[in-house]
């Protein structure tokens, strides 16, 4: 499971982008929610948001993460 970076989670109203890694980024991207050792998570709402320039980013931000901790 080391390669892997995000995961959904529906839920009644929205649904949880999360990052398995999130801790190592989220100063980057304050909008991450969470307190656990590692994981953080955004509440995607509506069909704006997952379109939104900042989920674009905080994807991308870990993918590149996971690739340089596993060496690639």
């Amino acid at each position: 499971m080391s390669e892997a970076y995000a995961y959904i989670m529906p839920q009644k109203t929205y649904a949880n982008l999360g990052f398995y890694h999130g801790a190592d980024i989220e100063s980057a991207y304050p909008f991450l929610e969470g307190t656990g050792k590692k994981l953080r998570h955004v509440k995607v709402r509506d069909l704006q948001m997952v379109r939104s320039v900042d989920i674009k980013h905080v994807l991308l931000a870990a993918m590149t993460e996971r690739r340089n901790a596993i060496g690639l």
